[in-house]
């Protein structure tokens, strides 16, 4: 049933904290979400245009996190600018002269063939016909040909006949010319052609006129399609791609070398006018008729690949990334009275499109589960690494609402600041931001709990403190060095004067820290940096303080918490209680002082809080007031147990626990020094009066069982080391007090005795003491115990008389056995 009940506390323990931790994860990832609770995002629309715009706030509408919004319009721009970017691409094909050379040389050579054949069918022998024409080696010699006989008319048929022969003969010349028989070629120039015998010079003279189109002294010409198109489609220059040799070229738009087929046109018709340049010999109907053979030929070499340029703009394109526009967290988007532009209605639209209700959840569910990853990993590091980190469900609550508390206090402040901002644009924003006093975080767990608790709320703190901040680690790492220094200083304030001292040396290392900060980020000791370490100062050195003290009575009345000025004020000695103590049991007052001596020495050789174990041992026993003789120390010759069975004495020694914590209630004493006045005695017996009982009982013929609870305290044991130390303390104090002869060797014994009988009680189970700590008590309590049981010289005869020479000779005794000066 035992094992049960504690295995029930346990999971009931587990469950209150994951409770906890959940509560804290959602309050706190609702304060670092601030697209839960910012200002809505204004609805503009087309109509507002032009118009001013109407904000809620004078600093106007700024986004409440970090946005990234993209800008469509200006990345269709930018497309378009990429794809314009991309030059055209046109297909230079090096074949097309070698084609057309080719086909003139055919053509000419094919028609000479076949005139020199039709002449031999029609002048062989009895043949008649149309007059010979010269034969081909006559024609290479430029021989003039044989007068014909005296022509005979021809009749209809043979006209008709020769009609469709010419018709057959123009129709294979086009074909060889142009791979088609129907390309019109003007029926005057194939005759005057025809007449000329489709000479070798008027092969040369085409041939001429080509090369005129195709190329020229200069180098190689290139033939497009069209001016126009070349204009249209590459203003900016083309790239040439060679299709036999895999090669390109880019050429500017206004390339000498290239030209349109009117532009080759031209050049051919330049070249002919020339005198002696075309057929200088022969008529004009003759060289007009090469001319316009040779511009038909011209066929473009250069031409654009629609297919290619589309898959290379389409290409840029695609790998121009999306225009973003950046926003951070506090960033203004639009002010008040600024004329609504069409980028302001575009963030807006993508603001609002990333701000749905999914949107928001998904906020609260990161910040709530970054919340609580960090709180438990650093409660799990810290409750491995530190064996004194075991904080207290009220420990928990204080933690989780001052952590809170700090980041809604932290939101505020940027909203002020960014409105200030606003206002004075001269002064750096993070001036404002870094003036916010976040050491005071840290420094007041440590002002009313312990250092381990310290800095476990400094990392959270520090933590979720750069992430509101806009992810920010400078802001981090600054409010991190700035809580460690602050909860490290304020353990050393004893008074007002200390916090601010903690305060200041704080602000100084804040100072440093943000100009190491601005100067590892490359701003540089510039005038924005010197004032954000100012204000760094400033914040931390004054605000830190007042708000450490202004906080503190408030926890402490709220939580009953203890600080180390509250002790103060219970170690004074006015306080009600112990002035209460003084009149009703003068012995039991003496003896808390003494306690107080002891466990306050003990503490500092230990490190733990010497303000705390001398107030938990001035109250520890306040509840022997309410029957002060019934108490050893307070009895006066008559002793009132020896009237009571043992039992109820037992009882009435154990009341004064009750009554003290009574009392403790009625002074409103904090809790850590409540807890001491029950665990000062733990669940040890209350040993003369079990001893007496024991000692009865063994007289008698049928003694009866003794119940040993009667005799024991409650408890519970020391919960923490000041409590332990009272506990020490309180027997070491009351067993060396009834020493005859308190010597040194005698204090030592009797103090090691005292401590080895507690530790192996198991007392000291549930307290965080070591043996090296038990050690350093029993040295510590040694060295004091000897400064109050410190030996006296003998005073001589009348030394105690006035001067008087006679008169018994006295000891001075520091013995508090009886509190008198005992007469030798």
């Amino acid at each position: 049933m035992r094992r049960l009940g504690v295995e029930d506390k346990a999971w009931g323990r587990r469950l209150s904290l994951a409770v906890l931790l959940l509560g804290v994860s959602v309050a706190a990832g609702f304060v670092i979400s601030p697209g839960l609770y910012s200002q809505q995002i204004p609805a503009l629309t087309e109509a507002s245009l032009g118009k001013p715009f109407r904000a809620n706030s004078p600093a106007g509408f700024k986004a409440g996190r970090d946005y990234e919004v993209t800008h469509s319009a200006m990345t269709d721009q930018r497309r378009q600018e990429a794809r314009n970017s991309v030059l055209p691409v046109y297909d230079l094909n090096p074949a097309v002269v070698d084609q057309v050379r080719g086909s003139v040389k055919r053509a000419f050579a094919a028609m000479r063939v076949h005139l020199a054949t039709r002449t031999a069918e029609t002048s062989g022998p009895g043949g008649e016909g149309e007059p010979e024409v010269r034969k081909d080696g006559d024609a290479r010699k430029g021989a003039p040909a044989p007068k014909p006989k005296k022509p005979v008319p021809p009749t209809p048929e043979e006209l008709e006949r020769q009609r469709k022969e010419r018709e057959v003969m123009q129709g294979d010349f086009q074909e060889l010319l142009f791979r088609q028989r129907d390309t019109a070629v003007e029926a005057e120039d194939f005759l005057a052609l025809l007449s000329n015998g489709f000479s070798e010079e008027a092969e040369a003279a085409t041939l001429v006129l080509l090369e005129r189109a195709y190329g020229s002294e200069r180098g190689p010409l290139y033939i497009a399609g069209s001016r126009e198109e070349l204009l249209r489609e590459g203003p900016q220059g083309i790239t040439v791609r060679d299709v036999r040799h895999s090669g390109e070229q880019m050429l500017p738009g206004n390339a000498a070398n290239v030209m349109d087929t009117r532009e080759a046109y031209t050049e051919m018709d330049r070249f002919a006018s020339i005198p002696g340049n075309l057929l200088p010999d022969a008529p004009g109907i003759q060289r007009r008729a090469v001319l316009r053979l040779a511009k038909r030929l011209v066929r473009p070499d250069l031409t654009i690949n629609i297919a290619e340029t589309n898959a290379r703009r389409l290409k840029a394109a695609g790998a121009v990334k999306d225009s973003i526009i950046s926003l951070k967290k506090g960033q203004r988007v639009i002010g008040d009275g600024e004329l609504v532009n069409e980028t302001h209605l575009i963030i807006l639209k993508g603001m609002r499109a990333q701000t749905d209700q999914l949107d928001l959840l998904q906020l609260q569910v990161g910040g709530t589960g970054l919340v609580a990853l960090l709180i438990s990993a650093s409660f799990v590091f810290c409750r491995t690494a530190f064996r004194r980190f075991r904080p207290t469900r009220k420990d928990g609550v204080l933690l989780g609402l001052w952590l809170v508390v700090m980041l809604g206090l932290l939101q505020l402040w940027v909203s002020i600041a960014d409105a200030v901002q606003d206002r004075y644009t001269a002064l750096p924003i993070e001036a404002l931001y870094y003036a916010f006093p976040v050491a005071a975080g840290a420094m007041l767990v440590r002002f009313v709990l312990s250092e381990e608790l310290s800095l476990f709320f400094a990392v959270v703190l520090a933590c979720l403190a750069g992430v509101m901040l806009g992810n920010s680690l400078s802001f981090g790492v600054y409010s991190l060095v700035g809580a460690l220094v602050a909860a490290d200083r304020i353990t050393r304030a004893r008074d007002r004067v200390g916090i601010f001292k903690a305060g200041l040396i704080t602000g100084i290392v804040n100072l440093v820290a943000v100009l190491c900060l601005f100067m590892v980020e490359g701003k540089g000791l510039t005038g924005d940096t010197a004032l954000t370490a100012l204000f760094a100062f400033l914040g931390t050195a004054f605000a830190v303080p007042v708000m450490v003290m202004a906080l503190t009575p408030l926890i402490e009345a709220t939580f009953g918490y203890a600080s180390d000025i509250k002790l103060l004020e219970l170690a004074n000695l006015n306080h009600p209680a112990l002035k209460e103590l003084i009149v009703q049991a003068p012995g039991t007052y003496h003896h808390s002082i003494i306690i107080g001596t002891l466990v306050e020495n003990a503490a500092e050789a230990i490190g733990a809080n010497p303000l705390l174990a001398r107030s938990c041992a001035y109250y520890h026993d306040i509840g022997k007031g309410r029957n002060p003789l019934y108490f050893g120390e307070n009895q006066k010759g008559d002793n009132r147990h020896d009237t009571l069975a043992p039992a109820m004495s037992a009882v009435i020694i154990k009341r004064h626990v009750t009554e003290g914590l009574e009392m403790a209630r009625h002074y409103r004493l904090p809790k850590l020094v409540a807890d001491a006045i029950p665990q000062h005695h733990g669940t040890r017996l209350v040993g003369y009066f079990f001893h007496k009982a024991v000692k009865e009982q063994e007289g008698k013929e049928n003694p009866q069982p003794i119940d040993e609870s009667i005799f024991r305290y409650p408890g519970p044991k020391p919960q923490f080391r000041e409590a332990a130390l009272v506990m020490i303390a309180d027997a070491v104090e009351a067993s060396t007090r009834a020493m005859p002869e308190p010597s040194s060797p005698k204090l030592q014994a009797q103090v090691q005795k005292m401590i080895n009988l507690i530790f192996s009680e198991g007392q000291l189970d549930e307290c965080d003491l070591t043996l090296k700590d038990l050690n350093r008590i029993a040295g510590s309590f040694l060295h004091t115990l000897e400064g109050i049981y410190h030996a006296r010289p003998q005073y001589p005869a009348g030394a105690l008389a006035g001067g008087s020479k006679t008169g018994p000779l006295v000891v001075a005794s520091s013995s508090k056995q009886d509190g008198k000066i005992r007469s030798a």
